[in-house]
């Protein structure tokens, strides 16, 4: 990066900060010796996404989203580690004679030449997060020199030949979540079957059978249950459980779900990276023509936003980046999730300990003797929660929660449904956002085609060329490669109000958004599909033909 001051400077000229931030920021400085850009991501003043776009347009470089990247082998073999993390950079391939390099901070002069010397090739700058490029570093390198896959097969040969059960299954357990986690999964599937158990890995929203082993080996399943804290003995119920590992120099939360079936026990893990996580909104997908929409809607003093949508739909990080950017330096904010999955800097966060009658209701109770200005709520299942909740946005507090529903419009009769009446709706609600997570075409391999008619005919538009992934090694030759969010967006005005106080029926509802210029989640896919972000088979499975 420039001199700290100049990094200041451009965040002060693009709005992305106050005078008053710069001030804070380099009162820290004086105790830390930080970088001040360091200081101001660290402090969620300005997200590593925002800022590292702002430089690299200052600077007239790229930028790389390193999640739709895998480092080419050859060039990462010709350093080591140490130097990387030392100098923030990590070699990705080789472009047009030039070796692509992603970097937090652009290098000074003597680690260029040396990048030079150790490749052969003239390197070109990419600018990334810094959190995203040391994680990323410590993953790749040490996945180079150990092949998990082929490790965790050794270790179900000696767990296969051990008829005694002698071995502990701690190693297969560690390499099965290493594979996981080098994979990019969100959860890892155990499922019995008559011949044996299936390991499978759910990947940007994917289902991916990966190995099947022997029945033989069920006592994999008590191992994972004994470390998740079940009951080991109790094999009739379904249970739930967690435990924190530590892998590759962070922490992970995996949470463990048993279900019983004819042929034993299924285990679902799902496994969340804790710890300081940067989000934007702009890098979760938000087009810029809906983004004034949803930080206006953020920016209110008071009233319920509602982030709605299925499991997995990516709702809580959507939560924590609307808050992220909402200026907390004089702002009092409170959070109660469960788990803390991602550290909001200026918030202050707990947990829900339902053991000790902690829950989301009693938080929210003991939330306003805490003077806030902001709670957020990891979500309302039960009718105490929303009535709680409600009641804490009545009284002059701007909440955050989510909720279950298929579409923004939905969220009505599923608060109805929880005890709320239509006057609390209309005076509360500022904003409901329902959302799904779809997968983005491999920018590696993807080619321009001319659409089908009947892609056309699904599309509803005049679209004759889409963009899909040909498969190739960066995508595991899926032709994906990471996800983007699609959305909906229904702020609630003034003549939405009037409806939903009287009770108007859903028709009304959806004739009155409409005509106020409401664009639904599918007219939001379309446009990621004629912008080539994804493809029409993968909008397709996300949302079928009746979301449309």
């Amino acid at each position: 990066m420039p001199e700290d001051v100049k990094v200041g400077d451009l965040l002060l000229s693009r709005g992305l900060i106050q005078n008053k931030h710069m001030e804070y920021a380099l009162q820290v400085q004086k105790v830390t010796r930080e970088k001040l850009g360091r200081i101001l991501t660290r402090l969620g003043m300005v997200s590593e996404y925002d800022m590292v776009r702002a430089v690299a347009h200052q600077l007239q470089v790229p930028c790389v989203d390193l999640t739709r990247w895998k480092p080419e082998m050859q060039w990462l073999r010709r350093f080591n580690r140490n130097f990387c993390l030392q100098n923030r950079v990590l070699p990705l391939g080789v472009h047009k004679d030039q070796l692509v390099v992603a970097t937090s901070e652009v290098p000074k002069v003597q680690v260029q030449q040396k990048i030079h010397r150790l490749s052969g090739k003239a390197p070109k700058f990419a600018l990334t997060e810094e959190h995203q490029l040391v994680n990323f570093v410590y993953d790749h390198f040490f996945f180079m020199d150990r092949p998990v896959e082929e490790l965790l097969h050794m270790e179900i040969q000696s767990l296969y030949a051990d008829t005694g059960n002698t071995l502990s299954p701690d190693n297969f357990l560690h390499y099965l979540l290493l594979w996981a986690i080098k994979s990019q999964a969100t959860d890892v599937h155990i499922r019995s079957m008559e011949q044996g158990i299936s390991l499978a890995f759910r990947i940007d929203g994917v289902l991916h059978d990966r190995v099947f082993i022997p029945r033989e080996l069920q006592r994999i399943i008590t191992a994972i249950k004994l470390q998740a804290g079940m009951d080991i003995s109790e094999q009739r119920l379904p249970q739930d459980g967690r435990w924190t590992a530590r892998l590759l120099e962070r922490s992970y939360d995996i949470r463990v779900s048993t279900l019983v079936t004819p042929y034993g026990e299924n285990i679902v893990m799902r496994l969340l990276a804790l710890g300081r996580m940067q989000f934007s909104l702009a890098g979760l997908g938000f087009l810029d023509k809906d983004l004034p929409l949803l930080r206006q809607a953020f920016q209110e003093p008071y009233g319920m936003i509602l982030l709605t949508g299925p499991t997995g739909s990516g709702k809580s990080t959507t939560l924590v980046s609307g808050l992220s950017s909402i200026d907390l330096l004089e702002k009092n904010a409170i959070t109660i999730e469960n788990p803390v999955e991602h550290v909001i800097p200026l918030a202050r966060q707990t947990q829900v300990n339902e053991a000790a009658g902690y829950d989301f209701s009693t938080a929210i109770r003991n939330f306003l003797r805490h003077d806030p200005d902001i709670i957020l709520i990891g979500e309302m299942r039960d009718e105490i929660t929303a009535r709680t909740a409600m009641t804490a946005s009545v009284t002059g507090h701007l909440v955050l929660s989510t909720l279950h529903s298929n579409t923004a419009l939905g969220s009505i009769p599923r608060m109805l449904g929880l005890g709320i009446d239509h006057l609390t709706m209309s005076e509360t609600l500022i904003a409901v956002v329902s959302q799904r997570l779809i997968r983005t075409v491999c920018s590696h391999c993807n080619q321009q085609y001319p659409l089908s008619r009947e892609e056309k005919e699904y599309l509803e538009r005049d679209t004759e060329y889409g963009s899909r992934g040909q498969g190739c090694d960066q995508c595991d030759h899926s032709g994906y490669k990471g996800r983007t969010v699609i959305y909906e967006i229904l702020p609630v005005f003034g003549e939405l109000r009037e409806l939903i106080e009287r009770g108007a029926s859903k028709q009304e509802l959806a004739g009155s958004v409409r005509s106020h210029g409401f664009r639904s989640i599918f007219d939001v896919a379309v446009d990621k599909v004629e912008a080539g972000f994804t493809d029409v088979a993968e909008v397709k499975r996300v949302l079928g033909r009746f979301m449309r």
